[in-house]
């Protein structure tokens, strides 16, 4: 079977971001989230400077430039339509997907109004506890996700990441950043854990980084059921566990050991390994 890894986000790369894209989420509540809500608020967005587009008209050029000032309503759609989107709704559900992945909302073209959740409505409040709220949600996230087409039970999905990352972390102690990056993502089931510790024991236990690179290109293989590796495909990887391993700290059940040159080290906190 051909394999996709599960990612939390890759639109917002700052999970505490989040607050303020569900904040602007908050005004459409209870509006559908039909093409033209899903466009308003990703103009919304750009009005209140949290998405900027790469192409910007030159005559609004300097109310960009100057965060002083605020962006009216109408110059953000003309900023919006200047991009010329090939499928200018699917802005607006990129940008709502990891609220709804992550249980801050429901908002989708079928699922009627949209929703800020119980959750959701916590986040937002003055006194959140972003760690608190993090660990709500991860604890709950789970793939297949009914808000989520992104992974599902055909594409061999049955986990809930945190809990799993959790229980391989608890077996082997800790993860270096290759090895977070390369057996967390492709962890898709929660009956591979004890399959995915004796992995990364065995690649521990190699000696040469030729025998090592020949160990992971073997096992990214036989995971994306293909014979040959696009580089993108490994850097994918990359990018999904850095940006999980920054959703991951702020439940303060991981602590992160930073290293030269981009690299880090993961383990449980220890305050909460019992």
């Amino acid at each position: 079977m051909k394999r996709v890894p599960w990612s939390i986000s890759t639109t917002v790369r700052n999970p505490e971001r989040l607050r303020d894209f569900l904040r602007v989420l908050k005004q459409l509540e209870g509006s559908d989230f039909k093409s033209e809500n899903q466009i308003q608020y990703q103009v919304l967005l750009i009005k209140e400077r949290l998405y900027s587009p790469t192409k910007i008209p030159s005559s609004h050029r300097s109310l960009i430039d100057d965060f002083a000032k605020e962006i009216p309503l109408d110059i953000a759609r003309k900023i919006f339509d200047f991009q010329h989107y090939e499928d200018p709704p699917m802005r607006g559900r990129q940008s709502v997907n990891p609220l709804n992945k992550l249980g801050f909302s429901i908002a989708k073209d079928m699922a009627g109004t949209i929703k800020i959740t119980s959750l959701g409505n916590l986040f937002i409040s003055p006194e959140s506890d972003i760690g608190y709220i993090f660990f709500k949600s991860l604890l709950k996230l789970q793939f297949p996700n009914p808000w989520s087409d992104d992974f599902t039970d055909k594409k061999g999905f049955n986990i809930r990441p945190f809990i799993a990352v959790l229980h391989l972390i608890n077996k082997i102690k800790k993860l270096s950043r290759e090895e977070f990056s390369i057996f967390c993502p492709t962890l898709v089931h929660f009956k591979d854990i004890d399959k995915y510790s004796k992995y990364i024991l065995k690649l521990r236990s190699l000696k040469s980084k030729s025998e090592k690179d020949k160990f992971i290109k073997k096992f990214l293989k036989e995971f994306y059921g293909t014979k040959s590796l696009d580089r993108i495909q490994i850097d994918n990887l990359f990018d999904y566990g850095d940006n999980a391993m920054r959703y991951f700290r702020l439940t303060r059940y991981f602590r992160i050991a930073k290293q030269p040159l981009g690299r880090w080290m993961i383990e449980l906190e220890p305050a909460r390994n019992n």
